[in-house]
């Protein structure tokens, strides 16, 4: 099992989970039911806001520090990715498409060696 306590979810599901609350929020008769689901829309909100702020670059060189001892070869794909991009062998849009590729392709888990 993995210590990692995070999960991964994609901004096209953050995005409708956003629209499911709009919808829950315009339904709601009381105010205080209303309030609720409205700072649980600014949380995701604010979520994805940070997720564009950070760069590719940057986004890649940490999750490459991540899992640099949990899963040595998700790790070398990460390091050849990161080469590319700050050599600008290749562009952000491939390396993000490389990255989530990369990331569906290796399990999350340790790997045993």
């Amino acid at each position: 099992m993995s210590s990692n306590n995070q999960v991964s979810i994609s901004v096209e599901t953050m995005q409708e989970i956003i629209e499911e609350l709009k919808g829950i929020s315009s339904l709601c008769s009381t105010p205080h039911l209303k309030m609720k689901v409205l700072g649980l829309q600014k949380v995701l909100s604010s979520l994805l806001e940070a997720r564009s702020k950070i760069s590719p670059q940057d986004l890649i060189y940490e999750k490459m520090v991540e899992v640099k001892h949990l899963n040595p070869d998700l790790h070398l794909k990460l390091y050849m990715l990161y080469r590319n991009l700050t050599c600008s062998r290749i562009s952000e849009v491939d390396a993000m498409a490389s990255y989530e590729n990369y990331l569906n392709m290796f399990p999350q888990d340790e790997m045993i060696y």
